[in-house]
Formats: C-alpha cells, structure tokens, sequence
C-alpha cells in the first residue's frame, strides 16, 4: 500500500514545482499539458517514473506512470480541454491509458451538479458522467469551488478529479494568489490491501419473490420443520435451527433466485444506436449518432421516471422512502476509513468497527434468572405475523419475512412450540442474542472517520418474530404509565408532539418573564443503556416477572460481529446497550429514560420533552437567577442519573 499526494492546477514550471513538499511527501514529477494546470505529484518515497507522450490535440493530455518496487504503479494524467472545444466519447476514451490505477485531474471547462454545484448541468457535464459510469471512473471531487472568474465575484468548478482502481481522501481546493485556478491537493492510496466500504444490503432480496410457489412451500416447510423437531435434541438451540432449517430447505425448493441486479435501462433502440456508433468510420456522422442517442437516452429516463411519478402516493410508505431518499444528502466518492494516515484492510475495518460498539459496565449486566411458565397464544403468533415488514434484510440465519408469512398450519404450530418452550424454561437461542453489525454513512459526515458511520445490527427475523409477541404484552402493561413528555417510539406521537410541548411553554409566558432552554443529545444513547436499569424499570411499571425474565435472558450474553462487504470481524461480547434495528430495543431504551423524566418531575418550574434520546430542558420565569438555578438543578441531574 502506497500513499501519494498529488497537486492539481499547480500551473508552475517543472523548475518551481521541484521545491514543493507537502508533509512528508516531496514532489517527483509533474504531468503537465502547456494550456492547462497541470499536476505535481508528490511522493512519501523514492519512486521511478515514466513520462508518456504529450497529446496535443483535445483534449491536451500528459500522463506520468510512477512504479515502485513492491510491484505497485500508479498513472497520473494531467487534461485540459478548451472552453468551445467539442467533449465526446472517443475524446476522452484518450484518458483512459493502460489498465491499472489511474488518476485524471482535469480542467474539463465545463459543470455538472456532481461536481460543480454553482453552476448548472451543461451537455457537455452530462457527456463526462456518462463516460464515467461506462468506464467504472469515479469522482472525487467534493463540490468545493475550484476557480474566481477573473474581475468578478463569479465561482464554478470546472477543475474535477477522476479515479480508478484506487483510493482517494482529504481532497481540498486552496484559493491561489498568482492564478483563478485554485489549488487541488489530496491524497491517494493504492496497492493491496485497499478495500472500500460497500452497502452490505443487496441492491435487490435474493429470491424473486413473485415467481414463488407459495402453496407448495407452506406445505415442504411444514414437513421439513416437523421432521427436523421430532429428530432434534432438547433445548431452544435446537429448536430453533430444526425450524431454520427447515424454512431455508423450502425456500430453496420453491423460491427461484432473483438475479440480483436491477433491470438493464439499454433499450433495443438504444443498443442499436450503440452499434451504428461503433461501425460508423465518419466522424461527422457518428458525432451525430451520439448526439442522436444522448437524445433517445434522455427520453427514455424521463418515460421512465413519469411512470414512477405517476405512481406515487401521499400515503404510500415506498413513495415516501423514495421522496426521502431523493433529498437525503450523499456523499460523492466511496467511503474508505483511515486510520493512523493508512486505510486499513476490510479485516482491520470489521474489527474497529465492532470496538465501536463493544462497551464495559461496571453494574450488573442483567437481571436475576427466573422459570418461566406462560405460554403464547396462536392468535399472538397471528398477529405478530402480521406486523412483520416486507423487504428488510435478513438476520445470520438467511430467513426472510416474506417466507414467515406464507408457512402453513403446520409451520405455525411448530413455531408456537418454539416459542412456548423458551418461555417455559426461560432459553433464548444463541442465534436469538447474536447480530450482524453493518454501518451506515452518517448525513453530511465524512467517510473518513470511524465516529461517521451509525452502526445498525441484523438479527434473527424469529427472533424479530418473538420481539413483537413481548413487545405487545410489555406495551400494554406501561403505555399508560409513561410520562407524557416521552414521544419516542409510541404509538400516535411523533417529533411533533416534544415542538408543540416546548413551544407552548414558551409561548404562554408573561410580560417581563424570560425563557432559558437547553438540547442534550445523548451520544451513543442505545448503546450504553444498563441492563439492570432496564429490568428495575420493568418491574416498577409491573410487568409480569415471567415477561421481564425472558427480557433479561435475551439481554444477557449478547455477541455481535461487524460486516465490511463479506468480511467479519471477530467476535465481540455486548454487556450492555440495547440492539439496534431490533424490535423490542427501542421500546426498552425509553423505559429505561422513563426514570430520569419522573426525577426531572421532582424540580419545579422546570419543563421538559423527551424523543427517544433527544431531551429539551426548558424554565421560564422574571427572575434570571432562577432560571439559572432551575436550569443548573435539571443539568445536575441528568448529570447524576
């Protein structure tokens, strides 16, 4: 692994660039063109370099191979295409050079909200980043300015950086004083070892769904799961897996594979453009043709995307993920952690990752073990059936929720057996208390550090199923007996309800009175809740002592490995905290913060709105001193709780 430290739109001689030194990297040759910028590329070690041919024609291109002596090498091209010069696809397959890592800094003179978001998407923009997606190139660049108009206060981007098979980070525009271009430095790895982070959920579920043979599998999962318990020992453990198994054997039977990838938006008109561009030899008329089949392209996308639009809901919870997704904020490159200067391997990532979610208590992790002898009901497991959602992804066991909901009769009563049998004895499978550990990219964070990803744990969907069962029972028991302020996860209250408590507060002060409010946010909330907080809370709110034993055996002798793309990390023990992405775990945190609001209770004058972790301290009165004593007292114990 390798680390270099390239400078884009150096605009200096290859005498002047001789003298720059970035940290411990010390320039070793420049890719220049005579129009554009150019590119300095600094190295951390002694490296041998092989300058190509400079290309004169559009774009202007000059590229440096560096090689080095474990094997690895590196191209850096410098490009420059000229303000009315023509982009096309032939142009700039010119970039593109021998296979392996490659870097392009390029003064394209042109925008696109990818990289330049001052200015609008022009054609040629467009054309670059459909090249881009063709040849697997991706972008750097993170939207800041790239150069002043000259006379003006006018600011675009027209400076971006391409990369391939290669890492890059920090990437950072610097105002210069000599030129309008700015400076362009950042760092990039390459060599082995290099992994980058990728969503650990498939772009689409396994199986295709609509193609299965429903009847069919109720009746094989039903066999199988009754023949697996007949043969299977004693214990939850078991249990569990004989009916796994089962599930995964007829799913396997009756459930084709999708194939994994999303439909190909290459129309048949499309392809045979395509083809006419390849075999055209005229260059007039293929610029055309591809002028012809951006336009086709175009029209497509835009007919597609009105039947989506046309399909759209208000109340449709899929139309408003995909409003959501749309307005969420993304990075533009891949994620790729560092740590100490390097990225580490996917191995390194996985086990870092867990650290993060492993925490020590010095309480009691869990409550005291108590026999358990009440049962569900098949209407529970009815009802609960209902309640799962379709398209989540699966647990370590593979089993999906569309495939829970279509078991037959006979599955149904085994699953009620399982169920029933780690309720009498107080056993929750191993599996049951084990997750998967996947991170996701915090909003507008960076994808550098370890503190921006948010991590979210995929466990059993029968664990899940039994989650919904207690779930129920729990909420019926406390619902009434939550403090009001406490909007987090409960049923009819939103965000919604902790604005409208604060604002009223505020809003029915007199003449003369004065407001003072403090927002805390929890760091970290769910992970760090005791485990011996929680069952104490149960027990006060008089949850039946079988339901809360059950609880603390699910909470106790938790594991959970971290996944970076198909790479996991070790093992690592969770003795406190709730899981999250779990059923029961949000429903367990605000029990637990139930205590502090009835102790916040206790200070007058002092009002306040929970949401899930999120608390606003609010006083209101004509004496500043009491609101700052009043204030002091809630931040004391919130402190001290």
């Amino acid at each position: 692994m390798v680390l270099f430290c390239p400078m884009q739109e150096t605009h200096l001689e290859s005498a002047g660039c001789a003298a720059l030194k970035i940290g411990v990297c010390q320039h070793v040759v420049q890719a220049r063109t005579p129009h554009g910028g150019g590119v300095s590329i600094l190295v951390r070690e002694r490296v041998g370099e092989e300058v190509g041919v400079l290309e004169k024609k559009v774009p202007e291109t000059a590229a440096v191979t560096l090689r080095f002596s474990a094997g690895v090498s590196l191209t850096i091209a410098s490009a420059h295409f000229p303000r009315k010069a023509d982009v096309s696809r032939e142009s700039l397959d010119t970039l593109l050079g021998a296979s392996g890592p490659l870097v392009v800094g390029a003064d394209v003179s042109s925008h696109h909200v990818l990289w330049d978001p001052l200015r609008p998407s022009d054609e040629k923009g467009g054309c670059i980043v459909d090249w881009c997606m063709q040849n697997d190139l991706l972008i750097a660049n993170t939207g800041s300015v790239t150069r002043g108009q000259p006379g003006t206060a006018a600011l675009s981007s027209p400076g971006i950086t391409l990369r391939r098979d290669c890492e890059v980070s920090n990437w950072k525009s610097a105002l210069s004083t000599d030129i309008d271009h700015y400076w362009i430095t950042f760092d990039v790895f390459v060599g082995t070892g290099l992994e980058v982070i990728v969503p650990s959920k498939p772009a689409r579920a396994p199986y295709a769904w609509n193609k299965a043979r429903w009847n069919e599998f109720g009746k094989l999962s039903g066999r199988f799961i009754f023949r697996g318990m007949k043969m299977s020992a004693k214990g939850a453990d078991a249990l569990n897996e004989a009916v796994a198994r089962g599930i995964r054997v007829a799913a396997k039977r009756t459930i084709p594979k999708g194939e994994g990838v999303a439909p190909h938006f290459w129309t048949p008109e499309l392809a045979k453009l395509g083809k006419m561009v390849q075999e055209c030899k005229n260059e007039r008329k293929r610029d055309v043709l591809i002028h012809w089949r951006r336009k086709v392209l175009a029209d497509t996308a835009l007919g597609r995307w009105k039947e989506n639009v046309a399909k759209l809901s208000g109340t449709d919870l899929a139309s408003l993920k995909l409003a959501k997704s749309m307005c969420a904020p993304r990075p533009l490159k891949s994620p790729v952690l560092v740590m100490d200067v390097h990225p580490p391997t996917k191995r390194q990532q996985a086990q870092a990752l867990a650290n993060m979610r492993m925490a020590k208590s010095t309480k009691a992790p869990y409550g005291p073990e108590i026999k358990i002898h009440n049962t569900r009901r098949a209407r529970e497991l009815e009802v609960a059936l209902r309640e799962l959602s379709s398209g989540t992804a699966p647990g370590d066991g593979e089993i999906h929720f569309e495939e829970l909901k279509q078991l037959g009769r006979v599955s149904r009563r085994c699953m009620l057996r399982l169920s029933n049998y780690s309720l009498r004895t107080g056993q929750v499978p191993v599996k049951w208390r084990h997750g998967i550990i996947v991170t996701l990219l915090k909003p507008r964070k960076s994808a550098n550090s370890m503190a921006s990803f948010r991590p979210a744990t995929l466990t059993s969907t029968l664990c899940k199923l039994m989650e919904h069962i207690v779930v129920g029972r729990v909420r019926d028991c406390i619902e009434d007996k939550l403090q009001p302020q406490q909007a987090g996860f409960r049923p009819a209250r939103s965000t919604l309800d902790t604005l409208m408590q604060v604002t009223r507060h505020v809003r029915r002060r007199k003449d003369g009175e004065k407001t003072a409010g403090v927002f805390i946010d929890y760091a970290r909330a769910f992970d760090s809740v005791d485990h011996s907080c929680i069952v104490k809370e149960l027990l006060f709110f008089g949850v039946g002592r079988l339901l809360v034993a059950w609880i603390a055996r699910f909470l106790q002798g938790r594991t959970a490995q971290a996944r970076v793309n198909d790479t996991l990390s070790e093992d690592v023990s969770i003795i406190r905290g709730v899981p999250q992405s779990s059923v029961l775990g949000p429903l367990l945190f605000i029990v637990a913060v139930d205590s502090l609001s009835r102790r916040l209770n206790c200070i007058p004058v002092l009002q306040r709105g929970f949401f899930s972790e999120h608390l606003t301290i609010v006083c209101t009165s004509a004496d500043l001193s009491e609101i700052q004593q009043t204030i002091q007292q809630g931040l004391d114990c919130i402190t001290n709780w």
